[in-house]
């Protein structure tokens, strides 16, 4: 897949997002952990702070499958989608940024550069160097890779950073066309998300 770092996905655990009133896509979400559930980027999915209400994921297969808004994180610019019919057997799982090394890491997202017409494409970058920041939260912290920006486009947002074995590392958050491309860590999701499923699962 790219020099340093190969591993192999389902085909179906990276989409694209549609919302029908849009003309574009808005962004990049995959399916992870649970066939069911797709992660992205929480300011792709909400507009001034309230879920869209007509999304869809577009996978590589052409087809396209209802998306609804399911949970925002409330401090970190993350959230979880329900996809009820999506058709990936193998979801995505996460990783850390410390043990990939210097196998690099590996963007994946929508390509607003290659759309022509409404046919759209989902590349895959390879990413030579990064760096790591630490961003203080009320309820701990976040952990953000930061890289050049050339290996992302805006429609990257919500899309995954691959590391070592295919595993998830961050999120995709932030593009810049001069400057760097952030993506935030899985930790604060998987952390706020879990004490919320054990509150459900109380009741």
């Amino acid at each position: 897949m790219t020099p340093g770092l190969t591993f192999t996905i389902d085909k179906s655990s990276v989409a694209i997002i549609i919302d029908q009133d849009d003309i574009r896509p808005i962004g990049t979400a995959f399916i992870f952990i649970q066939p069911h559930w797709a992660v992205t980027a929480k300011h792709v999915v909400l507009r001034e702070g309230i879920p869209r209400e007509n999304l869809q994921l577009l996978l590589t297969s052409n087809l396209k499958f209802p998306a609804k808004v399911l949970y925002a994180h409330p401090s970190t610019d993350l959230a979880v989608l329900s996809v009820p019919d999506c058709p990936c057997k193998f979801p995505l799982f996460p990783a850390h940024h410390g043990f990939s090394g210097s196998d690099g890491l590996a963007t994946a997202g929508y390509a607003p550069s290659k759309t022509v017409g409404n046919s759209y494409s989902i590349v895959v970058n390879f990413v030579p160097s990064f760096s790591a920041e630490r961003r203080e939260r009320s309820e701990g912290y976040e952990d953000v890779v930061v890289f050049e920006s050339n290996f992302t486009e805006g429609g990257h947002s919500g899309g995954p950073v691959f590391g070592s074995g295919g595993g998830v590392v961050g999120v995709m958050i932030e593009h810049s066309e001069t400057g760097k491309s952030r993506a935030t860590s899985l930790a604060p999701l998987l952390r706020h998300w879990h004490k919320r499923c054990e509150r459900l699962a109380a009741f």
